[in-house]
């Protein structure tokens, strides 16, 4: 039994599974990857064929690291409310409640986005702004500023005024990682130019020379 088929046991405690992946050379090159684009604040773009590695990566990352997570498995079914808000009845009442992708920014998780290559055109721009600025336009009138730009706002306008224009920070910790095919050669949508700009992109799953 190999050490890869011992490390996803369910017998095996998380610091148990992390050192046996410890002796994946190219586990511990994505996991340094990641680490130095979090330093940076710059977000992540796993990019390989199928198969579970771009996945373990990011997993694997979240567990070493202690980060909750967030994850967000795009289909040409997701909408903006499945990345945004959803709005649900409860008690009676109706009521806006945060998606993924908004928790994991309030709350300073990261965000795993798996399958990017298969979000719709239409669904683009919400994701690509909230990486460019971590900036968003939710559906119960708020509005997420990044953290930089509302501390500026309170030390220039006040708390008070931040409340009469229904602003949220963006938690500083925030990050993205986004997992993704190779288009083309694999079936999905290309990435446009300025989303694809916003990421630090590694190719992972595939022989290094």
């Amino acid at each position: 039994k190999n050490h890869s088929d011992t490390a996803t046991s369910s017998t095996l405690t998380t610091p148990q599974q992390l050192s046996l992946l410890s002796k994946d050379q190219s586990l511990l090159a994505g996991l340094q990857f990641i680490m130095k684009k979090q330093l940076l604040k710059q977000d992540v773009f796993l990019i390989g064929p199928p198969g579970p590695t771009r996945r373990r990566i990011a997993m694997a990352y979240c567990e070493l690291m202690r980060r909750e997570v967030e994850y967000l498995c795009v289909s040409p079914d997701v909408t903006e409310s499945d990345i945004k808000q959803r709005r649900e009845i409860k008690g009676k009442t109706a009521i806006y409640e945060n998606a993924a992708a908004v928790r994991a920014a309030l709350l300073g998780r990261i965000l795993i986005i798996d399958g990017i290559e298969k979000a719709e055109r239409n669904v683009l721009p919400v994701i690509n702004n909230l990486l460019e600025n971590r900036e968003m336009a939710l559906e119960d009138g708020r509005f997420i500023v990044s953290s930089d730009r509302y501390k500026e706002l309170l030390n220039l306008h006040g708390k008070q005024q931040i409340n009469k224009w229904n602003l949220i920070r963006a938690h500083p910790d925030f990050l993205v990682i986004a997992i993704g095919l190779p288009v083309p050669p694999y079936y999905g949508n290309p990435l446009d130019p300025p989303l694809r700009s916003r990421f630090q992109a590694r190719t992972e799953g595939m022989p290094r020379v």
